[in-house]
């Protein structure tokens, strides 16, 4: 798998993108009753060890949907 598909870099093309720091991300969860810290996330991100949940939880803060598209090419 290239590093195009890992996780991490996916990630942090929405924080890029959005230009949100973690620890402004860090912040917005707080200030939704939710504690994390940004060298929590920072480990998850490194250990490809984050959750679906989790990820679904940071798109939807930054402003992103999770699309599932079929593939022409599936068998």
């Amino acid at each position: 798998m290239g590093s195009q598909n890992k996780i991490k870099e996916r990630i942090k093309m929405l924080f890029t993108w959005r230009d949100v720091t973690y620890e402004e991300y860090a912040r917005r969860m707080l200030a939704k009753g939710k504690k994390i810290s940004t060298s929590s996330l920072s480990h998850k991100l490194a250990r490809e060890t984050i959750s679906f949940k989790e990820v679904i939880e940071i798109a939807d803060t930054l402003g992103f949907d999770i699309n599932f598209q079929p593939r022409n090419n599936w068998e």
